[in-house]
């Protein structure tokens, strides 16, 4: 309840409070049950046997508890888009930087009859390698941190595992393409200013 819950052992809240035995009395209602019915009758039988037993529901604190889960959730998940953007950028810094490091091969071998496109096919296979390598230890060590390590008891499917493959390979094969720029650029250079 952000982050006003005290947890405290049941000996030492016994033993504060001098009440010993059990105080807490926990009714689950059926769907069908007309709620705020059902709880102003529990409430008048509690407050008929004893004025000092009190009845709350629930579903306040619960709805509070979701949404501020929700709000934490949702900033939380902010952090993989920055992390993707981030290896955008640096997979295309290296692509720009390979491909400017091999201008004078692609030269030589446009010079000896290669055909424009094998720049591009060879900039691709740099990439997909280099991307096939990341997908395979990210999601790897991803799945591992967080299902294993940073959750206590996960109750996650092996269906939102997949789930999440898919949304990462998505956005791995745009990345992809948009690593493909540089190597379409050079490709479209003349023989002469490669060379050069």
């Amino acid at each position: 309840n952000n982050g006003q819950v005290a947890y405290v052992p049941i000996d030492k809240l016994q033993n504060a409070t001098g009440i010993s035995n059990p105080n807490l009395l926990l009714i689950k209602l059926n769907d069908s049950t007309d709620r705020n019915a059902a709880i102003a009758q529990i409430r008048s039988m509690v407050q008929a046997a004893n004025s000092d037993l009190e009845v709350f529901s629930l579903n306040g604190v619960v709805e509070q508890n979701i949404s501020f889960l929700s709000s934490t959730w949702q900033t939380i998940m902010l952090i993989p888009f920055f992390t993707l953007a981030s290896s955008a950028l640096c997979l295309m810094g290296y692509m720009m930087l390979a491909v400017d490091e091999q201008r004078q091969e692609f030269g030589v071998l446009r010079a000896v009859g290669a055909k424009p496109q094998i720049i591009v096919v060879i900039s691709a296979i740099q990439s997909a390698l280099v991307i096939a390598s990341s997908f395979a230890v990210g999601i790897s060590l991803g799945v591992i941190t967080t299902l294993l390590i940073l959750m206590t008891n996960p109750v996650v499917t092996s269906f939102t595992v997949l789930e999440i493959a898919a949304w990462l390979l998505a956005a791995l094969a745009a990345m992809f393409l948009f690593s493909l720029y540089p190597a379409f650029r050079l490709a479209k250079t003349s023989i002469l200013k490669l060379m050069t």
